[in-house]
């Protein structure tokens, strides 16, 4: 008796099914659309690609002008603390003030081996990267240590030649920090002045950029 009732209890739940509305599966419809799209894409990132190819082509560093003549001009490295540097116990707590706002220090001091200088020329100049190559031929003698800065020859034609992969490139912040105007430049410390050197040498050739 109980199984010929169950058809007939089961109807309002096979007419709440019938009445319900029906929905369109979009997946596939996203699906299709992605598929559509897939060749503007696939563009957009090759054009991307060759944008950022020829960024780094055209990498140069900053750029700087030839030496007029040589010289050797200092930068004070001395820095003006511009709030006070707290102290602190071993507890991790605040007990004091270790330096005071305005107190003065020169980094230099507190060095206790020398870094290696900086050589800052054009690769692409032909009279400097000679030049350069004496130079390095001198360091390496002496067993001094050295660090090659690249300002103004472009990443494509460093590849060419011979300073391709040793070199690094010069940056605003470096530029600025040692005030930096011409190539080639010699930057060292000079611990019996206390400070930082910049040495000019002049090579007398425009540039071939």
């Amino acid at each position: 008796m109980k199984l010929k009732l169950l058809p007939i209890l089961l109807l309002p739940i096979y007419a709440d099914f019938a009445s319900a509305p029906i929905y369109d599966i979009e997946e596939q419809y996203l699906l299709v659309d992605i598929e559509n799209k897939k060749p503007e894409v696939e563009k957009e990132i090759e054009r991307q690609k060759k944008v950022a190819i020829k960024k780094l082509d055209d990498l140069a560093g900053e750029k700087l002008t030839p030496a007029p003549a040589n010289r050797t001009k200092y930068v004070d490295p001395t820095y003006v603390l511009q709030q006070d540097i707290p102290k602190y116990d071993r507890f991790g707590k605040k007990v004091g003030v270790l330096y005071k706002k305005g107190y003065k220090f020169n980094p230099i001091d507190y060095l206790h081996a020398t870094p290696a200088d900086f050589i800052i020329f054009n690769p692409c100049n032909s009279a400097e990267a000679l030049k350069v190559t004496e130079i390095m031929s001198e360091y390496e003698k002496e067993s001094r240590d050295y660090m090659l800065v690249n300002s103004g020859c472009k990443n494509k034609d460093l590849k060419k030649n011979s300073f391709n992969g040793k070199v690094y490139f010069l940056t605003a912040e470096m530029k600025d920090k040692f005030k930096v105007e011409h190539t080639i430049s010699i930057i060292y410390v000079d611990k019996e002045k206390k400070r930082i050197a910049v040495k000019e040498i002049a090579t007398n050739e425009k540039t071939s950029n």
